[in-house]
Parts: C-alpha cells; sequence; structure tokens
C-alpha cells in the first residue's frame, strides 16, 4: 500500500483531520529557490499573497544593499564600505528558464565612490594575489573569458548565461576589443579549479576610458556552487579624474568578495 494512503488511513482511524496547506504559484516559486533553482519570483509573486512567514524566503534588495532582519521585519541597509576608493557589490541573477540546478549566478561589481574616476584594470602581482573562485565555464569554446557574451551567440546558444567571465564593464562581448587580459591561465578555470593571478590582469587598452555612466563597474559575472563557499579578492587601478590627462592613479589591494554556501535541499527520485 502506498505509504501516503497508509498514514490517511491511520489518522482516520484516530479522528485526526490532516489539513494539506495550500500553496499558490507564489508559494512554490518560493520553494523552488529555496531548493536550489536559480529562478525569479518577482512576476510570479506579483500581487500574490505568501503563506510564507519568515521575510527572509521573500524579500529582495538592490545589488548595494544588505538584507536584514531585525524583530521579524526584514530592512534593505546599505552595505558598510571601508575601502578608500571602491565598494564591493554582489547580485544574484535570476533566470526564469533556470537550467543549472545546484549553482547560483552572481553578478560582480565595484562602486567607485568619485563619479570622475574610471577603473581601467584588476589585476594580481606576487605581493597581492587575485584570486578567482571556481566556477562553471561552458565547453567546446561556446563561452568567453574576458568582456561578456556577443547577444548574437546568446540567441542560439542560450545556456551561454551560465558561462562565467571577467571584464571591466562590457558585458556585450567586447566586440572592438576595449578589453584586454595578459598573465591569466584561462583554461584551467572550471567548477572545480579557481584562478591564482600573481602577475597578470584584465585592462582596459585606453586607461582614461570611462565606460560606465554611472559609478558601478561591472567586473565578473560567476556561476557558483551553492554547495560550497566562495571568495573573490581582486586588486584595482583607476584614474582620479578621467577628465584630466595628467591625472594620478589610484589603487585598491585585496577587494573581498564573499559567496556563502546555501542550504540545498536534495530531492529523493524514489517513488513509493
Amino acid at each position: 500500500m502506498n505509504i501516503y494512503r497508509l498514514l490517511l488511513s491511520l489518522l482516520s482511524l484516530l479522528d485526526i483531520t490532516y489539513v494539506i496547506p495550500q500553496l499558490n504559484v507564489c508559494d512554490i516559486c518560493i520553494n523552488d529557490q529555496r531548493t536550489g533553482q536559480n529562478i525569479d519570483c518577482t512576476t510570479t509573486c506579483h500581487n500574490q499573497v505568501t503563506h510564507l512567514t519568515d521575510c527572509l524566503e521573500f524579500t529582495r534588495c538592490l545589488y548595494d544593499y544588505d538584507l536584514h532582519k531585525v524583530q521579524n521585519i526584514c530592512i534593505c541597509q546599505k552595505v558598510e564600505c571601508n575601502y578608500e576608493y571602491v565598494c564591493p557589490h554582489s547580485e544574484i541573477i535570476h533566470y526564469e528558464d533556470n537550467n543549472i540546478n545546484g549553482y547560483t549566478v552572481y553578478e560582480v561589481s565595484l562602486e567607485l565612490k568619485n563619479l570622475n574616476s574610471n577603473i581601467y584594470a584588476i589585476y594580481g602581482d606576487q605581493e597581492n594575489n587575485m584570486i578567482i573562485p571556481a566556477a562553471f565555464q561552458l565547453q567546446e569554446y561556446q563561452g568567453a573569458d574576458i568582456g561578456g557574451i556577443n547577444p548574437i551567440i546568446s540567441q542560439y546558444v542560450p545556456d551561454t548565461k551560465y558561462d562565467s567571465w571577467l571584464t571591466i564593464e562590457l558585458t556585450d562581448g567586447n566586440p572592438i576589443g576595449q578589453v584586454d587580459a595578459i598573465g591569466i591561465d584561462f583554461n584551467s578555470w572550471d567548477d572545480k579549479h579557481g584562478l591564482v593571478v600573481d602577475n597578470g590582469a584584465i585592462f582596459l587598452d585606453d586607461p582614461l576610458a570611462q565606460l560606465s555612466d554611472t559609478k558601478k563597474y561591472i567586473i565578473g559575472h560567476l556561476t557558483l556552487k551553492d554547495s560550497e563557499d566562495h571568495q573573490m579578492i581582486i586588486n584595482v587601478n583607476g584614474k582620479n579624474n578621467v577628465n584630466d590627462v595628467s591625472s594620478s592613479i589610484f589603487r585598491e589591494t585585496n577587494i573581498i568578495f564573499n559567496f556563502p554556501k546555501k542550504n540545498v535541499l536534495k530531492r529523493s527520485n524514489k517513488r513509493s
């Protein structure tokens, strides 16, 4: 006899009423997020009343805010930044057609404190290594190492949205070669092996270029395993004032991004 039916039979014999909670599509979507699916529930939950009771389960903040729970109320607070020139941020990217369970996609960025500044290099040297965590890579050269993915390729290979790459603001495949790399062994980078760079960089060919219209510079797109803690450490060079060709440069070292592992609920494929 099916175990579920047997349980209901026993409950009826004991004169116990068993009420199965009625979950709506929003509840189901949020629960799927908790099991590790990389999906966006914003549209699904629009104008929906959720039966979930913990605000941490359904509250989302902007990329430069952290989520905190105070007396069962969730609030978004500006991230504290102790660096002199830039502030590190990471934001989870949700896709409706999630095809990569057990991973989370992150947009990694830096926010400049001075609007007239830019970022023209992220690097690692012997004194301050650049550490890039192990991350998912598309096989057979379908993805990219720097500069993002060309939108034309994305139309034919939708899974390119899960590929991991580094950049300085450009995300469209670097069509005119504004971003370059040197001294980085990208061939060794996959979801089991990270990068340790002690003499290499991602850099702009024009150090005076100001590619961002805001103070935010995207520097990476990482698809990371949910079952592990990850850390990224980078160093940055930039111009203090891109409007002045004789402007001094700034240097920020040991900028740390932490990506804590997620509680992944394992699903059983067994049927009773």
